[in-house]
């Protein structure tokens, strides 16, 4: 039996000065965690390469994609001015953003992490928090180290996919400084932290979902990314 195909989306690395000439502007890669998501949950994973901006010759071939995570958009998508944002970038939220509306006018479930999750709300029109400890009162600590994530507990919405999974409450692995302002139109609360940090969202059509923490780093990924592809009723 065939597995479902995920695509996932890589991270941009900036290349070296020096290298640009002959390798080009950027390097793409993921860390090992997500190959052990990916494998965790029994699927096969592809790599989506930003090639061209064809996004329906890669979506023909994929069952679901994920939206991984990765630095700060340009708050300017949004319809900010830097207020918080940090080693911010363009390309690749542009390119994601138009990847995730194409995949979703197909019907395509996604799933985002971290940045993916902020990904889908500027595509739905929600601007950010550019900076969680400095807008956000009394913060649980989101953003730790990356030898050290945070980790701090979640409280999850009835009626969700995410709370049918692990029930009211998790603690999970955080790594971030940013986050959704507001629930987009068309998706519902899904979890959210102590602080009153969006901390996930799920769509109404149950098709996307985006998850703020880092479920490839705690024990959360590989049972939500099964549960996401049983939802879509995969047969192989």
């Amino acid at each position: 039996m065939r597995k479902p195909v995920v695509g996932v989306t890589l991270n941009w690395y900036r290349n070296e000065d020096g290298k640009v000439p002959s390798y080009g502007r950027w390097l793409f890669g993921l860390n090992q965690s997500y190959a052990e998501l990916l494998g965790g949950a029994d699927v096969m994973p592809i790599g989506i390469l930003p090639v061209s901006e064809d996004y329906g010759s890669i979506l023909q071939v994929l069952d679901m994609a994920v939206l991984t995570g990765g630095g700060d958009p340009d708050p300017e998508l949004y319809g900010q001015i830097e207020n918080g944002s940090v080693n911010c970038s363009r390309e690749r939220p542009l390119w994601e953003m138009g990847f995730y509306r194409a995949a979703r006018d197909r019907g395509l479930p996604v799933m985002g992490i971290c940045l993916g999750l902020q990904l889908i709300g500027m595509a739905e029109g929600v601007q950010l928090i550019q900076d969680i400890p400095a807008e956000v009162d009394d913060p649980c600590g989101h953003h730790g180290k990356p030898d050290r994530p945070s980790r701090h507990p979640v409280e999850l919405m009835e009626g969700t996919l995410l709370h049918d999974t692990f029930g009211e409450e998790i603690e999970v692995s955080s790594f971030h400084h940013q986050a959704l302002r507001e629930v987009p139109a068309g998706f519902r609360l899904a979890a959210r932290s102590p602080d009153g940090v969006i901390e996930a969202i799920e769509s109404d059509d149950g098709r996307v979902i985006g998850v703020q923490w880092h479920p490839e780093r705690d024990f959360t990924g590989p049972v939500l990314l099964r549960r996401m592809v049983d939802r879509i009723g995969w047969t192989g």
